[in-house]
């Protein structure tokens, strides 16, 4: 007589079996979500940062006293206020930056040195024509080659001149910022000028526009900038998607915008960041919030950004992250 498993055996086995079963598949259910959930959660945060920082990146290079907010869809004239004035419905951050590209050329002198002599600044009753500063310890002779490669292929007629803009202007408060830096109006702080080609006068810098409405010697000081572009970081709506920027709907998709670089322009020569000349560069997409604040001499960042469907139906768990970061 061969033993065996009795019928009441086996069906108690296949039971246990079942349960254990059950609490398995749920088991590895929740351990597969949470691995989407995590790796969801450290691509989203990947994402955020990258994009906060490349902003910090730009905005650390930026000339004090002329970042300004705006707000979109309104006129240009109008449409803006300095950083300290910045309110919850400015959506777009605009500054002239300092031309890093030039001055860093990786040689033993710099392109432009930053500091000019006082003595080389002519009489006051000269300063309306074309004239020279001497830039001790700078290489002008290189600016023209680095600006050619950065324009390469803009529409800007302004193509071989830059800003130079003179630290004394940018803590002066007693006019407005508009006409400062020709976000509505001529640039009345930014001396337009050319790099000497001259390797013999490398230290010579070219002033071939002086601001009529400037504050004669008022304007100089040692030290000075010099830019060849500004910067703005707007929202733009994804092609096919309402403008509901700043209408809220029950669809959290429908919220995202994307971010994007524009640059490569001259609001001092009449361009402006919305115009045909500004190049424009990606930064984020499916962003849900973009603030900025000034923040005692500083601007304060806040972006935040959704998953959008990448790894999670947003039906169910609508992922968002948020960074934050002080420009100093």
């Amino acid at each position: 007589m061969k033993k065996a498993f009795t019928l009441i055996e086996l069906v108690f086995v296949i039971v246990v079996f079942g349960i254990i079963s059950m609490f398995g598949a749920d088991l590895y259910t929740q351990i597969y979500r949470s691995y989407v959930h995590t790796r969801a959660l450290n691509q989203l945060e990947a994402r955020t940062q990258n994009a906060i920082t490349l902003i910090s990146g730009r905005l650390e290079d930026r000339i004090k006293g002329t970042v300004i907010g705006r707000i979109a869809d309104q006129p240009l004239a109008t449409n803006f206020t300095d950083l300290s004035s910045i309110t919850a419905n400015h959506d777009i951050i605009e500054w002239i930056g300092q031309s890093i590209e030039t001055k860093n050329l990786g040689g033993a002198n710099p392109g432009w040195s930053g500091f000019i002599d006082l003595n080389s600044v002519p009489a006051a009753a000269n300063l309306n024509g074309a004239f020279t500063l001497n830039t001790q310890g700078s290489l002008l002779t290189g600016v023209n080659a680095v600006l050619r490669n950065l324009r390469a292929g803009s529409t800007s007629a302004n193509t071989r001149t830059f800003g130079v803009i003179f630290r004394s202007a940018t803590g002066d408060l007693t006019a407005n910022i508009g006409p400062f830096y020709g976000y509505a109006d001529d640039g009345q702080r930014i001396l337009v000028a050319t790099a000497n080609a001259n390797n013999a006068n490398a230290e010579i810098l070219n002033i071939t526009n002086y601001p009529a409405n400037a504050i004669g010697n008022r304007e100089f000081s040692e030290q000075y900038y010099v830019t060849h572009t500004a910067y703005s970081i707007v929202p733009i709506v994804p092609v096919g998607q309402a403008n509901l920027l700043f209408a809220p709907t029950p669809d959290p998709v429908d919220k995202n915008f994307d971010l994007q670089l524009r640059y490569n322009y001259q609001p001092w020569e009449g361009e402006q960041y919305n115009g045909a000349v500004p190049m424009r560069a990606l930064i984020a997409q499916d962003v849900s919030l973009f603030r900025f604040r000034y923040d005692n001499g500083a601007v304060a960042l806040k972006l935040c950004m959704r998953d959008n469907g990448r790894n999670l139906d947003p039906a169910q768990l609508d992922l968002i992250v948020c960074k934050s970061q002080v420009v100093y």
